[in-house]
């Protein structure tokens, strides 16, 4: 009897010492269905590297697509690019005893990671020019808009000034706050006519 699926030619033979006959039909072997088991990803990081896993009931290889959003596919591997929803498609094309599989879509939200922003050089003398503060990133070398007292302009004038720091970066987000304080620059004093005669 065949296994695979497809068509084969069968004849029935009556096997009886005072009888004789026989029949001839076609025996069709469909192929079977299949699902495929793709378990949610959930919520990820930008960060994160997801090696993709997914299982056919057929046992056959499962390929996937993605379908849309901030990532890049290189076979099972998964990295993101930024953040947002992403779409990924499992896939089994099937073989000639299997169906193709329906496909199956997880649809996720990808977050950014988390930087710390350490503000710098809030202390300062008024010496005419903007006075501004600086960033650092952990990790390093991240962008960062700062604003003063929320516009992106640096103050010039001496005083106290609500300083933020914000990642401007597609993986990272973070911000930090401070103040800005801009002392008096020191000014020379001279006095003059200080010899007078009484009049």
């Amino acid at each position: 009897a065949p296994t695979n699926a497809g068509s084969c030619a069968v004849t029935g033979r009556v096997a009886e010492a005072n009888y004789a006959g026989e029949t001839n039909g076609v025996l069709v072997v469909s192929k079977a269905d299949q699902t495929i088991d793709f378990p949610a990803l959930g919520g990820q990081i930008a960060t994160n590297e997801l090696e993709l896993a997914a299982t056919a009931s057929s046992g056959l290889p499962v390929s996937f697509v993605l379908v849309q959003g901030p990532a890049t596919l290189a076979g099972m591997g998964l990295s993101f690019t930024g953040a947002g929803e992403v779409a990924v498609a499992a896939q089994q094309d099937g073989d000639a005893n299997w169906c193709p599989a329906p496909g199956v879509t997880n649809v996720f939200a990808v977050d950014k990671a988390a930087a710390e922003v350490a503000l710098n050089n809030l202390t300062q003398t008024y010496d005419g020019t903007a006075r501004m503060a600086s960033a650092a990133t952990e990790p390093p070398s991240l962008a960062v808009e700062i604003t003063y007292d929320g516009s992106p302009c640096a103050p010039t004038n001496a005083g106290s000034y609500a300083v933020t720091g914000t990642v401007a970066d597609a993986i990272y987000q973070g911000s930090a706050t401070g103040t800005m304080e801009i002392a008096q620059a020191p000014a020379e004093v001279t006095l003059n006519d200080l010899a007078q005669t009484y009049d």
